[in-house]
């Protein structure tokens, strides 16, 4: 018989059980899912909090005190046919579409889709199309509805938060059924057996505490989270400081169905007091399982950090100050030296968060929301030696401009000292943001400005003529006139728009008498093709309200200043955005009467060209031209101040201004005359409805009615 071939010796001995082992563990690999639960704690090794420094695990423990939930593989729940999709596709459709004869009609719509669904709630949740048409659902149910659909999600809601379709359908489950907190429920036979709205959020809460630790940093959960948080608080839903901390700008945003009523979202809610204790030991079942090395390192990571933001604000808000010097609280855990002195390990930790783009946020958290005597002392010890290199890093310039909205008046002025010197280099680089603030804060607080302005004007330039528009980074077009140059400009790329930051700074400056010098010298001096430019430029011309609006102080720069409109009136009021400096105009002329007739005269020259614009209509009516070409005694009253109000037919014209929060002129005008007028006003409108009086007697009857004819006409 002949013998097997075979090699010998060590090297391929060794060769033979590499083998061996890496076909043992391709095979281990392969069905490691069936026995998970016996190898986990051999294989798989989990690093957590001080153990080491070079990797911390975000992910769950694998060992005894796994979760139940979270062992095997995800739930699967079954896909929808495709018979089912097209149902739900064509309620979808009715639903956007709109196309029901009553609101009954759409509620009993609303209920039969709820008994089609009946039992399939989890596999719609979990669809990816149909996911989208339930949260639309949800929008417009009921609360008994809401409350049918919610005890359904209960017991799965461990899978529903990690889905990545299902997720999104709790976030709106929460949102729509804590708007209906306090509304009194239906008392009915098949109703009776479902929970309250008060219990059914106190069973979420419970459901997934177990699973806090690690559903704060998973991917879709830890949304869901934020959201459950703020409804157990009673913070409002729609606040602009949370929307950021809810979501991102990339998530799908659905728009309500239908149009609801303001349901004032936006305003503290009434909870029940079960919901403070029950966010109290959430908050506390999150973090009572974690160390501080494992805090802080959710304070860096993009999911963590926004559920941290959270959870720290909502303790420093709502349980005061003597809650987070206690042991178990989320402040006391991050930070645990209370002097924070400069050499101590949370010192070296928020000054490593500030020049960080995701850690920078919890900073802003904590400089805005902790209580006073904390603040000085973080304030002392770490951030005042490096405000002045913040203020020139592109993060940590956000948490420098919470600095500066908290400090008092003698650490403002010290602040203003140490920033002074990177003025003109952050003029430079456009860095305009934290320069507002100072500005701003300093007016406030009563500090000189004269020093700042002077560096801002060196960081520009000191040519008047060219200040502002190098500020707001517009180019300068200049004015030409032929049909040659009217079609060089239409060919020319349009002029640069005016930077809002720059536009808001110059606003700001124009607020304090120590800033406004050259910003009103620089409207003095700049070409008037230019002026016209700002006027219609969305920014630009906010500035030019801001400088127009009439203050005691600056009489003499509005009679200086107005004239240079004259010419071009009519242009500016054709544009939307130079339309509300026309309308400011109005009560910028308050005491120059003959600069506000010699507007209106401008506007009147040019009636049917003002007519033919819509913009133009709504500058026509602001202005009262119709009581100027008609009655002009009774207009001459009106811009002179010795008229109440105006006619009947000014007051019911719908004008823009009225709209976007800017009173009409008439409405200025009746605001003005609710002080006290002197003798020499008293004289003059009895002297004025003498003249009005006595010119009625002369008229004809005849005339009289002849006018209304041609005024009806």
């Amino acid at each position: 018989m002949p013998r097997e071939n075979k090699k010998r010796g060590r090297r391929e001995e060794a060769k033979n059980k590499r083998k061996h082992e890496e076909g043992d563990s391709q095979t281990s690999k392969r069905f490691k899912a069936a026995d998970q639960h016996e190898d986990a704690q051999i294989d798989q090794v989990d690093v957590r909090g001080n153990a080491g420094d070079d990797f911390i695990s975000f992910g769950p423990s694998h060992g005894d005190d796994y979760p139940q939930e979270l062992q095997g593989e995800d739930q699967f729940h079954g896909l929808l046919d495709p018979q089912e999709q097209e149902y739900y596709s064509n309620v979808n459709g009715k639903i956007v579409a709109n196309d029901f004869e009553s609101d009954e009609d759409r509620a009993i719509f609303i209920e039969a889709v709820y008994r089609e669904t009946e039992g399939k709630e989890l596999k719609v949740a979990s669809s990816q199309s149909c996911s989208r048409y339930l949260e639309k659902i949800i929008m417009l149910s009921t609360s008994d509805q809401l409350r049918r659909l919610f005890s359904k999600f209960l017991g799965n809601l461990t899978y529903l938060v990690r889905h990545r379709f299902g997720s999104h359908c709790c976030e709106t489950l929460f949102l729509e059924t804590a708007q209906r907190i306090g509304v009194s429920q239906r008392e009915s036979d098949d109703e009776d057996n479902l929970p309250t709205i008060e219990q059914l959020f106190l069973q979420a809460a419970e459901e997934l505490k177990p699973n806090l630790g690690f559903l704060l940093t998973e991917k879709f959960a830890s949304h869901t989270l934020r959201v459950l948080f703020l409804v157990l608080s009673g913070e409002p839903l729609d606040d602009e400081s949370t929307k950021t901390i809810l979501a991102s700008k990339k998530k799908e945003k659905l728009e309500a169905p239908v149009p609801k009523a303001d349901s004032n979202t936006g305003s503290k809610r009434r909870v029940p007091k079960s919901f403070n204790k029950a966010l109290a030991e959430t908050i506390e079942g999150s973090v009572s399982s974690i160390d501080t090395t494992y805090l802080r390192a959710l304070a860096t990571h993009p999911t963590g950090n926004p559920v941290l933001q959270l959870l720290l604000r909502l303790e420093l808000t709502l349980y005061g100050k003597q809650h987070q010097s206690e042991k178990m609280s989320v402040f006391k855990k991050l930070l645990p030296d209370e002097d924070l002195e400069e050499e101590s390990e949370s010192a070296k930790f928020i000054s490593g968060l500030i020049y960080d783009p995701v850690g920078s946020h919890l900073v802003e958290i904590l400089v805005v929301h902790l209580s006073g005597k904390t603040f000085k002392k973080l304030y002392k010890n770490v951030l005042k030696s490096r405000l002045k290199s913040m203020s020139r890093n592109e993060t940590a310039s956000y948490v420098a401009i919470k600095i500066l909205e908290r400090l008092g008046k003698d650490d403002l002025q010290e602040a203003k000292e140490m920033i002074m010197t990177e003025v003109p280099g952050l003029v430079q680089r456009r860095r305009l943001g934290i320069i507002k603030v100072l500005v701003e804060r300093c007016t406030v607080r009563h500090v000189d400005l004269n020093d700042v302005a002077a560096l801002i004007e060196s960081g520009v330039g000191d040519d008047k003529t060219t200040f502002l528009p190098r500020l707001l980074g517009m180019e300068i077009s200049k004015e030409s006139t032929g049909a040659e140059a009217d079609a060089e400009r239409k060919k020319s790329a349009p002029a640069q728009k005016a930077d809002v930051h720059a536009s808001l700074l110059a606003q700001a400056m124009l607020q304090t008498p120590s800033a406004r010098q050259p910003i009103h010298d620089s409207l003095l001096a700049v070409e008037i093709s230019f002026l016209v430019q700002m006027c219609k430029d969305p920014a630009a011309s906010r500035l030019i309200q801001a400088a127009l609006a009439p203050t005691d102080t600056n009489a003499q720069f509005r009679r200086q200043f107005i004239p240079r409109f004259h010419g071009h009136i009519v242009d500016i009021a054709q544009n939307l955005s130079g339309s509300y400096v026309v309308d400011l105009l109005w009560s910028a002329t308050d005491g120059l009467f003959f600069l506000k007739e010699k507007i209106a005269r401008e506007l009147a020259d040019d009636a049917s060209q003002l007519r033919e614009s819509p913009v133009g209509r709504n500058v026509w009516r602001n202005w009262a031209m119709d009581m100027y070409s008609r009655r002009p005694g009774e207009w001459r009253a009106l811009a002179k101040g010795q008229t109440k109000a105006a006619t009947a037919s000014d007051e019911a014209a719908a004008s823009r201004e009225e709209r976007n929060g800017h009173p009409q002129p008439q409405q200025q005008q009746q605001q003005q005359q609710q002080k006290k007028k002197s003798g020499l006003e008293l004289a003059r409108e009895r002297y004025a409805q003498k003249q009005m009086h006595g010119a009625k007697q002369k008229t004809p009857a005849t005339s009289a009615n002849a006018t209304i004819v041609r005024t009806n006409a």
